[in-house]
């Protein structure tokens, strides 16, 4: 063979060769799209697509998978839920398919356009389908933004539209589209008890558009790997609490709070079968989960029922040896839970197995335990020693079971109950023998206990404010109270007020005397008792002859030597210096008038020291209402606001912060 014709053949092989990886490598890329097909199966119906509707699939799919960080993050809510929202369609027997609508938000409202609904609405669900199925959104809360109360009523309106539709698919279309769509389409008509579904033109874009979704999430999802695996939990305490309070009970961020309950409108979780959903890292549910049972029915007043009966037994711990605060509960044998026990170390404590523990407590083996309830450890009666029990906020049956010490079935048959329920407050609770069948149910007028909290409140600041009164009444007539007793010198100044409230008054005529000498253009209403010493130190001072006058009406047992409470105004008294009658200089003589510069002088020299002390009581007082934290890099309001147990609103309020950002080293106050 000629040897150029080799090289010509090896050349063109080399070309076709290259062309092929070519090809191979753009079909590959080509491919990161999966091609839709002409069939997609949803629930029991198969949809059926041309050349037109594919294509546009195909386009919507390619924009969806483009956007990589909005795909990420609804992969991240998709992986989230999907636990909480699975059990509920089993439950309600709404087909595993409709899971992909539970984030999905774009709607058809026209032939021509589709929107998006408004964020942080689960399920496509509109205000009209939302009253549909009994949801609420008022100004307190909106339903449809609360993941759990959402998806029972989008599995309430789905088996509702099938049983009008009678195909699952017709569903799907009437939840994600206008009805004057279906209206115009004849979906009811056309789609109903069909299983084979023609999509054969843009007019079915709401479908069009959500097969898109599925196939990109169905893609995804499988291979999906998140960076830390979270869970949604479902805090049974919230009623009456505000998000902020709640992080700080649970120790999360309130911003995370924040973002998974958009239902929440009013400041405080109100009335309702909503609850806050707190999302936490799988390896933080055990923390989370104690501290919520440490903050159950934080604020709430206790009130004492006299059940139920606790004594301490010692000896009960001695015979078992392994640890543990033992009880009598009701006369039955019992045993305190503490920080880190669950239902395993209970039954070790009490040397029974772990299967009795949880029937004797008519609970399961894996339940979580309440740090510091006393847990039956004996079999409970089978009735109270009381007749009935009136239900108080936030109590269970299993509560009263407890607290009480009657088994759990006895109180199921004693108020016919099929199963274990929600109790509403004032409901009367049967506890030794069987509501009979012709007795109504009965519920008592119960106060509400958040009001009384309020109440109590109130009351407090009203006996706040009293003290203030009485402080000021006993400033304004100090003369009045002054004992005969009384050793001022004895009082410390924290104490002296109180203590004055408590003496005996001298007579009529003495206050009256004592009055006469005090000055005129000095108001002692208006000046605090810890100012007055100090002000009193700059008045200036008359002759012998008053001061004579002066120690004359006032009581024999008292000292004026010894009233000032600092050795300054000691020795003030001992220069002879009391308070005139006026301090108008053209009354003075010129014998009083050479007294008083040289007093004045004195008292010129030493009120840089008096103001020192007055200084030094008000820190002294500070420091023992006030903590002192420094600001240590990396820290935060909100964390110091945990580490404390206070809000970050009180710290802007104590420290007069005008910023949200506390540099590292400041000092904060922070109030016991």
């Amino acid at each position: 063979m000629d040897l150029r014709a080799f090289l010509h053949t090896q050349f063109l092989a080399f070309l076709f060769f290259c062309w092929g990886s070519i090809s191979v490598y753009a079909t590959k890329h080509e491919n990161d799209t999966p091609l839709v097909p002409y069939e997609i199966k949803f629930a029991d119906v198969t949809f059926q697509l041309t050349d037109v509707t594919r294509y546009l699939v195909q386009t919507e799919l390619k924009n969806i998978q483009a956007d990589k960080n909005s795909l990420r993050q609804q992969l991240d809510k998709f992986n989230l839920f999907l636990p909480v929202v699975e059990p509920i369609l089993k439950e309600k027997a709404v087909p595993d398919d409709f899971k992909f609508l539970m984030i999905y938000n774009k709607y058809q409202s026209s032939i021509e356009t589709s929107t998006f609904l408004e964020a942080g609405v689960y399920w496509c669900l509109d205000r009209e389908k939302a009253d549909d199925v009994d949801l609420i959104v008022n100004d307190q809360l909106d339903e449809r933004k609360h993941l759990i109360a959402s998806t029972k009523g989008a599995a309430m309106c789905f088996k509702r539209n099938q049983v009008l539709y009678r195909n699952w698919g017709a569903t799907l279309f009437s939840h994600i589209a206008d009805r004057k769509i279906l209206t115009l389409l004849e979906i009811n008509r056309k789609w109903a008890e069909n299983p084979y579904i023609l999509l054969d033109n843009p007019s079915y874009s709401a479908i069009l558009q959500f097969l898109a979704y599925k196939i990109a999430i169905e893609r995804e999802f499988p291979v999906y790997k998140p960076n830390v695996q979270k869970i949604v939990y479902e805090y049974p305490y919230s009623k009456g609490k505000s998000l902020s309070k709640i992080a700080i009970d649970l120790k999360v961020e309130p911003e995370t709070l924040t973002e998974y309950n958009k239902w929440l409108n009013s400041p405080t979780v109100p009335e309702s079968d909503c609850k806050v959903l707190v999302i936490v890292p799988a390896d933080r549910y055990s923390e989370i989960r104690t501290f919520a049972e440490l903050s159950r029915k934080t604020g709430l007043p206790t009130k004492d029922l006299g059940f139920p009966i606790l004594k301490r037994e010692d000896k009960i711990a001695k015979n078992k040896g392994k640890g543990g605060a033992f009880y009598l509960i009701n006369e039955i044998e019992g045993l305190q839970a503490d920080m880190c026990d669950v239902p395993v170390t209970m039954a070790y404590k009490a040397g029974i197995s772990i299967e009795r523990f949880a029937e004797y407590n008519d609970m399961k083996e894996n339940d979580l335990l309440r740090i510091g309830q006393v847990y039956y450890i004996q079999p409970k009666a089978s009735k109270a020693s009381v007749p009935f029990h009136v239900v108080r906020e936030g109590e269970t049956l299993w509560d009263i079971s407890q607290m009480y010490g009657v088994k759990l079935a006895n109180l199921l048959d004693f108020n016919r109950f099929e199963t274990v329920q929600r109790l509403q407050r004032g409901r009367v609770i049967w506890l030794q023998t069987t509501r009979p069948k012709n007795k109504p149910i009965e519920y008592i007028e119960m106060p509400d206990e958040m009001a009384e909290v309020e109440d109590m409140m109130v009351a407090g600041k009203t006996k706040n404010v009293e003290k203030t009164f009485i402080i000021q009444d006993t400033v304004r007539t100090s003369e009045k109270v002054i004992s005969k007793e009384v050793d001022l010198n004895s009082l410390p100044l924290s104490q002296e007020i109180g203590k004055v409230q408590q003496t005996k008054p001298v007579n009529k005529n003495d206050v009256a005397s004592t009055k006469k000498e005090l000055p005129k253009d000095i108001n002692l209403e208006t000046l605090p008792l810890s100012q007055e010493i100090g002000k009193g130190q700059q008045i200036r001072t008359a002759n012998n002859n008053d001061v004579a006058s002066t120690k004359k009406e006032l009581p024999k047992e008292i000292d004026i030597n010894s009233l000032p409470l600092t050795q300054d105004i000691r020795k003030e008294h001992s220069n002879n210096v009391t308070l005139p009658k006026s301090t108008d200089s053209k009354l003075v003589s010129g014998e009083q008038s050479q007294e008083e510069e040289r007093i004045v002088t004195w008292n010129k020299q030493n009120s840089t020291k008096n103001k020192l002390y007055s200084e030094e009581v008000a820190e002294r007082e500070e420091n023992k209402n006030f903590l002192r934290h420094t600001v240590k890099k990396g820290e935060t309001l909100f964390r110091i606001a945990v580490n404390y147990n206070v809000e970050v609103s009180e710290l802007w309020v104590w420290n007069n912060l005008t910023s949200t950002i506390v540099e590292t080293g400041t000092v904060l106050k922070i109030k016991r």
